[in-house]
């Protein structure tokens, strides 16, 4: 496992080309792993991971945008989406995971980054992507996006303080901690 220590306050540029090869380490899928700082990873997991790999049928649900209809970028969107498509097909994988934002206050997610990824992997026939939860809490676009059905529902079932009748949300979240996604 590595030495870097997650709690260093090490600016980036300190890190030595092994803190950064730690750090980046790719999974065994050869997506690199989004890791927590400190809590939102499932516990026991040494690698401090915030990444699993979740069915698309189930990540279809949380899609902000539809990049193959009335929302995509034209032929843009399609070239992006084939280009992915093929690398798929031949091999290689999504190294970015696909980023879910979660909001407390709503129990509301939405898929915020990954939507071009999200369609290629199912147009090269994979079953599942690598996801994450970010946690949001800014009120920006929440409750809108709820009341216009534009996501899913998205329960955390960890309370991550450690202080009694406090709550605590880690910025980065295994999805393991959210009902919807195990």
């Amino acid at each position: 496992m590595s030495n870097l220590n997650p709690n260093q306050f090490k600016s980036h540029m300190e890190w030595s080309a092994k803190d950064f090869a730690d750090v980046f380490k790719p999974s065994e899928y050869g997506t690199n792993i989004e890791r927590s700082s400190g809590k939102g990873h499932v516990e026991g997991d040494e690698s401090n991971s915030v990444t699993k790999m979740v069915p698309i049928s189930v990540v279809k649900r949380y899609r902000e945008y539809d990049r193959e209809g009335q929302q995509s970028h034209g032929s843009m969107s399609e070239e992006t989406i084939n280009n992915i498509a093929n690398e798929l097909k031949n091999g290689g994988v999504i190294k970015t995971p696909l980023s879910i934002y979660h909001s407390d206050a709503h129990n509301w997610g939405y898929l915020a980054e990954g939507h071009h990824r999200l369609i290629a992997a199912e147009r090269a026939g994979l079953t599942h992507v690598p996801v994450y939860v970010g946690s949001v809490e800014h009120g920006v676009g929440e409750e809108s996006r709820k009341e216009k059905g534009i996501g899913a529902p998205l329960h955390l079932t960890t309370n991550f303080s450690s202080i009694p009748g406090q709550k605590y949300i880690p910025p980065k979240v295994h999805p393991n901690h959210f009902a919807e996604l195990r």
